[in-house]
């Protein structure tokens, strides 16, 4: 008697059906961000711009959305695979690198509050710390998928070699990072680059024997702000120590179910630091109360849900790795502003992405977006069913 065999059949996931979910989520951030922004910068606008206009920061953001536009179609056409199997991200590495030497050795950074984030060409002021969310990241998954493939290395000369690629890659940026001072950013670059570390095991043991001592540096570096670090950290314990998000836990829970109405919170005139930038959410929710909150979350929980289905459709495992990366730069950033916000989280500096006032940072989530749009259509990965 024969046993009957099981007929085997191809089921494709396709990445494109994600396009819909992701361009929905997209827009509607953007338009609710904009909305927020303008109500956030008003008051600030009209102390700040020479003819007391309350649009001017909100008119400056502009240049964000159309530079965002710009890298957003730039993003959509760009091919990852070429740029990862053909080692292109290493030329972008160097100018990251670059940019970030002259924010703060050269006449072209601008400092503010004692930091050094941002370089100046002639009217235009970007800040190339945000460039470092992608570039190091896909920089590492070049790292681990091109040189683990490449047979004709050995295997101690590969691990070797490829350890210090993603140690010059990873440490460099984040220790030019680190000194601007912006130890929110260098944790966010870091803990992207993370994302890629589990395709390599056997580099922890190399990473270690560099991680520790550098580790050990940048606190001995940063030791003259250890008293600024613990009021940092002890706000989820302590909020009323820090006045900041004090404030802020004020503006969320005066906000209600409803809200008091685009335009009507007070935290925004003058009580609130920050109001137009790492603390947004809160003008936010004071204005637009828990279901506007529940709104926000629907959103970036959609684009998260969205991303996460695209990097799990696709065949080829870099850019799967490239697609989670960013899906978690914009979801997981978000998640660490409004932890700070509600003092879940030490504050540490983080935007919110599509609110926070920022060219450089809207332009480089919307870049972000642009190359996840271009990982949909990608080939989708193929499993046999019984």
């Amino acid at each position: 008697m024969t046993t009957p065999v099981a007929e085997m059949s191809t089921l494709r996931f396709d990445p494109a059906d994600q396009q819909e979910k992701l361009l929905f989520a997209l827009i509607s951030l953007v338009v609710l961000g904009s909305i927020t922004l303008f109500s956030a910068t008003s008051y600030r606008s009209v102390l700040v711009s020479p003819d007391d206009n309350p649009l001017w920061m909100w008119q400056d953001q502009l240049k964000g959305y159309g530079l965002g536009a710009l890298f957003f179609w730039v993003g959509y056409h760009v091919r990852p695979r070429r740029w990862i199997s053909q080692g292109l991200i290493i030329p972008a590495l160097f100018v990251l690198i670059l940019f970030l030497l002259a924010t703060k050795f050269t006449p072209m950074g601008v400092g503010i509050n004692d930091a050094h984030r941002w370089l100046q060409f002639g009217p235009v002021r970007f800040q190339p710390s945000e460039l470092a969310k992608v570039i190091v990241p896909a920089f590492m998954i070049y790292v681990t998928g091109t040189w683990k493939m490449n047979s004709r290395l050995s295997l101690k000369k590969l691990h070797f070699t490829g350890s210090g690629l993603l140690l010059i890659g990873g440490l460099v940026p984040m220790g030019l990072i680190f000194i601007q001072p912006d130890w929110g950013t260098t944790i966010v670059v870091g803990a992207l680059a993370t994302l890629t570390a589990p395709r390599w095991p056997r580099i922890y043991g190399y990473a270690t024997a560099v991680l520790i001592p550098f580790a050990l540096s940048l606190l001995y570096m940063g030791r003259s702000r250890l008293p600024e670090i613990k009021q940092r950290l002890s706000a989820p314990f302590d909020p009323e120590s820090v006045p900041q998000v004090w404030t802020s836990l004020q503006a969320v829970g005066s906000g209600g179910l409803m809200g008091k109405g685009l335009g009507e919170g007070m935290s925004k005139m003058g009580h609130l630091p920050s109001s137009y930038n790492d603390f947004i959410f809160a003008v936010y929710a004071e204005e637009t109360g828990f279901l506007g909150v529940c709104l926000l979350l629907g959103l970036f929980s959609l684009l998260l849900h969205a991303g996460w289905r695209v990097a799990n459709s696709l065949e080829d495992e870099d850019l799967s790795c490239l697609a989670l990366v960013l899906t978690f730069a914009i979801t997981g950033q978000a998640l660490i502003n409004l932890g700070v916000n509600v003092a879940l989280l030490p504050t540490k500096g983080i935007a919110l992405p599509f609110f926070s006032h920022g060219s450089t940072g809207l332009a480089v989530f919307l870049g972000m977006c642009g190359i996840l749009f271009s990982l949909t259509r990608c080939r989708g990965r193929e499993v046999l069913i019984s």
